[in-house]
């Protein structure tokens, strides 16, 4: 490898999968450097994303009581999945519920009913742990209770960090709230700072966040209640700490819905459940622009053999023609692939398959290679660097 320019090195590394990468660590020095450099982890990254490269399923086996299993499910090129396979995650507790909070460029974000929080790297087994943050009553804010914290992950492109936001509401009770604080942590700076931009609505959310353009967004329903009245998006832009709001165009057309706010393939989703006949698919083609929202398609009962109520849509096909969607109906979640063109749902089975879970989707990243190791046997040094050795001889032959 020596004679090869270093280069031509950078680009067949690049190319690896990043488990043999973490291997190939303890080849040299110079490898480790290279491997660890911001620069090669943000453009392995970029070819991940853009050849949805080591796709994995993250479930989160929410049946047993608390739910602390994860594992993953090969997501293959033919769109097919493999096994269920257990995965060790760093936040195992008897007596704590785990959830998902969010996921980005290969990372997991979850936490405990305890306030643990976790930046998680499920496929290098490498994770964060966020410090202790105190709750913060506002001045001039008494006889008040503080609710539970609302957490949103996702990832800042601006400044290439990964943040947290936690957003308090404080309540006399539950319909008088009071005032909100809201603190976001930077996984670059590693700490917790206060927004001093104030929340800009008189209530919660009614939709989790989600993460796209270095911004969270939450669902609002409408205040007035009139029949042209709209319901609004509030997103927080992580770079500049400050709020704005984007109108959404679907709520006139419907009486009795539901409404969730999603991401697919790079927009903004709103999903309108109309009780138990249909799940319509909003999205916003052009970020921010009111003129570009667009109904995707609908799914109508009868598309999949079971009564469905609120579909969540998670990616689409390799050849864009179907959406996999995940839905919970009767304490059971399940996955189908919706196929666009001929509306109908093929159900996707894992084996052995929970009865409750919830998912994230990941791509082969080395974000958080940094970051503290699930894994912690120094016995497998050896074996790693050997196994590293082979995939490179067997890398340089198949090129």
């Amino acid at each position: 490898m020596s004679i090869l320019p270093p280069e031509i090195i950078t680009d067949i590394l690049l190319r690896l999968p990043v488990k043999t990468l973490v291997r190939l660590q303890c080849v040299s020095k110079r490898w480790h450097a290279l491997i660890n450099h911001s620069f090669f982890i943000n453009n392995h990254l970029k070819l991940s994303i853009a050849a949805n490269r080591e796709r994995k399923l993250i479930v989160l086996d929410s049946e047993v009581d608390p739910p602390l299993n994860f594992f993953w499910v090969d997501f293959n090129d033919d769109d097919r999945f493999g096994a269920l396979v257990n995965i060790r995650q760093p936040l195992r507790h008897p007596r704590y519920i785990n959830d998902i909070l969010g996921y980005c460029n290969g990372v997991v974000c979850f936490d405990n009913c305890d306030g643990d929080i976790l930046i998680w790297n499920p496929l290098i087994r490498r994770y964060k742990k966020l410090p202790f943050e105190p709750i913060e009553k506002p001045s001039g804010i008494t006889d008040c209770e503080s609710g539970t914290p609302d957490l949103s992950f996702g990832h800042d492109p601006d400044n290439d960090d990964y943040k947290v936001v936690r957003v308090v509401q404080f309540h006399r009770n539950f319909d008088d709230i009071r005032a909100f604080e809201i603190k976001v942590y930077s996984l670059r700076r590693r700490c917790w700072k206060k927004v001093e931009e104030e929340w800009p609505k008189e209530s919660r959310s009614y939709s989790d966040s989600v993460s796209l353009n270095g911004a969270f967004h939450w669902l609002f329903d409408t205040l007035s209640g009139t029949p042209d009245d709209m319901g609004t998006i509030l997103a927080f832009d992580l770079a500049t700490e400050k709020f704005r709001e984007f109108t959404i165009p679907v709520l006139p057309a419907y009486e009795d819905f539901n409404l969730g706010l999603e991401v697919l393939k790079g927009c903004l989703c709103v999903c309108v459940n109309v009780g138990v006949t249909l799940n319509d698919f909003w999205v916003m083609k052009e970020y921010g622009v009111f003129s570009s929202w667009a109904r995707l398609y609908t799914i109508v009962q009868g598309a999949v053999p079971w009564t469905f109520e609120y579909c969540k849509p998670l990616v689409y096909s390799k050849d864009g023609k179907k959406v996999l969607m995940e839905e919970v109906a009767d304490d059971d979640t399940y996955h189908f692939w919706y196929d666009i063109e001929e509306r109908r749902g093929r159900t996707v089975q894992f084996y052995p398959m929970p009865k409750l879970f919830k998912t994230a989707i990941c791509v082969g990243s080395l974000v958080l290679l940094d970051g503290d190791s699930v894994n912690k046997n120094p016995a497998e040094g050896l074996n790693l660097l050997v196994e590293a050795m082979e995939e490179v001889i067997h890398e340089e032959q198949a090129l």
